[in-house]
């Protein structure tokens, strides 16, 4: 780690939104008439749910809760537009009678999985921003991270272990794009039967963007100041910082330590007491990329928050 005045890996523009829509959602339908909710079961036969989709959805039925349930992707091709939802569901329902299914009563949204997604000028910047968010803390979440570099973060509730939201890489995901190009960030609403709104409603920009918000804003919130970065520019930022006045000698000397064995040898406690100790000076280790490369974590959900409230320039 020779000493160097100048960073090694120098900061991009902040990523662009390619993408911004829905991708799954769930419709509900209630049965109330016993001559529909028979003809229904029948129609769907003992496993209770249609063979074949309708208009790209899978079809169920729940008999003891007299409902009918639709789930798919709104858009043909492709994400749809939030606006576009209402449209979406009265096709969908007009090819569900059209298969010989009655569709009863509205039962609003059960499931929507907002999504946008991002592109990275340098694959490997989305690379180190997938392997910092899978290291923030946010609060009353907890993170599940697959793949090493991380390929998918979920987010889940912390006592419940729901999942609510996730970013993934969308590129690999769909053999699109090389690893780290494209980024996804994803949130996951399931709405219970109190909570379930009607598609008009869902379609308004202020309640579509106020769910995507209330997910991602604490993310972004999180990772204000963080910067993820692979060891040798870490290494760099902690001189820096002993240059600076920000850091001790000795504290740097702590810190890469144990940067540089890679937590191998560290109780629990230890590796997350070094690593909060890193957040708290900004730092985010993204773990196990080697190339010379930082990005800062907040400016990539603030661009996916910007996107979806349609102020993205």
């Amino acid at each position: 780690m020779a000493s160097s005045n100048s960073h090694l890996a120098a900061k991009n523009g902040r990523p662009s939104a390619v993408e911004v829509g829905i991708d799954t959602w769930r419709i509900v339908r209630y049965l109330d008439d016993a001559r529909e909710l028979r003809k229904a079961c029948v129609r769907v036969g003992p496993a209770g749910i249609l063979p074949e989709k309708v208009a790209g959805h899978r079809v169920g039925v729940l008999p003891a809760h007299r409902m009918l349930w639709a789930e798919g992707h709104p858009a043909v091709e492709g994400l749809a537009p939030p606006a576009t939802l209402h449209e979406a569901e009265e096709r969908l329902l007009d090819a569900l009678a059209d298969a010989g299914l009655p569709v009863g009563r509205a039962g609003g949204i059960g499931r929507l999985d907002q999504t946008v997604t991002l592109e990275f000028d340098d694959p490997r910047e989305g690379l180190c921003f997938m392997a910092g968010i899978a290291a923030v803390d946010v609060p009353r979440v907890k993170p599940a991270v697959y793949g090493r570099p991380p390929e998918t973060v979920y987010f889940l509730a912390e006592r419940s272990g729901r999942k609510l939201a996730r970013v993934y890489d969308k590129g690999a995901e769909s053999n699109t794009a090389p690893p780290g190009r494209l980024v996804r960030l994803e949130n996951q609403s399931r709405f219970g039967k109190e909570a379930r709104m009607s598609s008009e409603t869902i379609s308004s920009p202020e309640v579509s963007e106020a769910l995507f918000k209330a997910r991602f804003a604490p993310v972004a919130a999180s990772c204000e100041g963080l910067t993820a970065a692979t060891l040798p520019v870490l290494a760099e930022h902690l001189r820096e910082r002993v240059r600076d006045g920000k850091m001790t000698a000795r504290e740097a000397e702590r810190l890469g330590g144990f940067l540089l064995v890679g937590g191998e040898g560290y109780s629990r406690p230890t590796r997350w007491r070094r690593r909060r100790e890193l957040r708290e000076h900004g730092l985010v280790l993204a773990d196990p990329l080697t190339d010379p490369i930082e990005v800062d974590l907040a400016e990539g959900v603030e661009a996916a928050l910007a996107a979806w409230a349609g102020d993205d320039g």
